[in-house]
């Protein structure tokens, strides 16, 4: 990559907060640091509203895209709806208006889009003369909207992909099944190592012995049907002795609702300690959860096509993980051996799993290990593989023949 030095990347990742966010703030944050990016500036777009851990002085961030407004804040969810129809077309062409006064951008780093918009907005953007990459954080959603069918959004998925320059990933597992999911040919696929969160306060947690001792259980995140919640619920009754703690907020109402709730109530009637914390959880409280629990759970279903950010809060506190296998997971877990893994849809196997984490015998080789992968996760190697993708494209620019998607090639489950 041999940038003049007037050229710019956009990363380009619209929510105020929330993973995305964080992503965008630790990534072009690495890559602003990055001696190879030197030839690049970066800058950020995103909303009015986005919260200001995630702002930085370290590269210009131009907060001009509309505000989302919460699910909460309408009276009726077809006003939600009708709200969300007219925001992301507006939001779109904010965008495009905003890079059109840019021709110093040459790259655009797309974090989000929505399926059903997102290739006529690269074909906009390619129409300026500029690449667009995608960052592919998961392969499939993590649900389909009511009412489209999944063929449907499927379809859009891939003829957004189809259209890109080039794609990122984070892991080689997530690589295949996005080359599966597309067919050939395809938009260069370039794995991007995840990094572990930048946290104030992971000094402060205690030993992983005393962590270990507590056999308190952590499910974080947001509660939708592919987190799999319902399988640790039942796990719980082969694991006397451990409380579980759910944190998160319920995005799914009728799978919290009919599935999860029915669980909770069981076990609390018979005597199982289950914590619910059914909300967002602000970044001042996450640090206190993880210092406080003894094991992450990752209990995803086969339809989970994905990396998890948990997974490196978890290392970012020093704390093991017991994952399915489910999605990049076991990818991690197998070669830095930062936890264990489960057979997906087991709770025989996920119970079995807690147990053999908890052995105080094998503490000290698993600390040894979080803080391996720890130094090797880091947002430096994130920022020096995102430049290598981009290198690559530039050095392949034209050979990659363009074809229109077939609704033939779908992603392995």
């Amino acid at each position: 990559m041999n940038p003049a030095r007037d050229n710019c990347v956009c990363v380009f990742a619209p929510c105020a907060g929330g993973g995305h966010a964080r992503y965008a703030w630790e990534l072009t944050t690495a890559l602003s640091r990055h001696p190879r990016g030197g030839g690049y500036r970066f800058e950020l777009v995103s909303s009015h509203d986005l919260v200001e851990p995630f702002r930085s002085a370290e590269y210009p961030v131009h907060a001009v895209l509309p505000e989302l407004r919460d699910r909460r804040s309408f009276r009726t969810p077809a006003h939600w709806a009708a709200s969300r129809m007219l925001y992301y077309p507006l939001r779109e062409r904010r965008f495009l208006k905003w890079l059109r006064r840019r021709p110093d951008v040459v790259i655009v780093h797309l974090q989000e889009w929505k399926p059903w918009l997102a290739a006529g907005l690269i074909r906009a953007i390619q129409r300026m003369g500029k690449k667009v990459f995608y960052t592919v954080h998961n392969v499939l959603p993590h649900r389909y909207p009511p009412g489209v069918p999944k063929g449907l959004m499927d379809h859009w998925i891939r003829t957004a992909s189809l259209v890109c320059d080039g794609l990122f990933v984070h892991s080689d597992r997530l690589a295949d099944e996005l080359a599966r999911f597309l067919g050939d040919p395809h938009p260069p696929i370039t794995v991007v190592p995840h990094g572990v969160w930048t946290v104030s306060d992971a000094d402060t947690c205690p030993p992983l012995r005393d962590r270990l001792a507590l056999k308190r259980l952590l499910f974080f995140g947001a509660i939708r049907r592919n987190k799999g919640l319902d399988l640790l619920l039942r796990a719980a009754h082969r694991l006397p002795g451990y409380r579980i703690t759910v944190a998160g907020e319920p995005v799914e109402a009728d799978y919290f609702d009919a599935e999860v709730m029915p669980l909770v109530r069981s076990l609390r009637a018979m005597g199982t300690g289950v914590d619910l914390l059914d909300r967002f959880i602000p970044d001042e409280q996450v640090g206190p959860l993880f210092a406080t629990h003894s094991a992450v759970v990752l209990p995803y279903t086969r339809e989970f096509i994905a990396q998890s950010g948990v997974v490196f809060m978890a290392l970012a506190y020093g704390l093991p993980v017991v994952a399915s296998r489910a999605g990049g997971l076991s990818d991690l877990l197998d070669e830095y051996e930062i936890g264990t893994t489960f057979e997906t849809g087991s709770p025989e196997g996920l119970a079995q799993a807690v147990h053999e984490l908890h052995d105080m015998n094998r503490c000290p080789r698993v600390e040894d290990l979080i803080f391996a992968a720890r130094r090797r996760f880091t947002w430096a190697a994130a920022a020096a593989a995102t430049v290598a993708g981009c290198a690559r494209v530039g050095e392949a620019a034209g050979t990659y023949p363009r074809r229109r998607p077939s609704r033939r090639h779908e992603v392995r489950r």
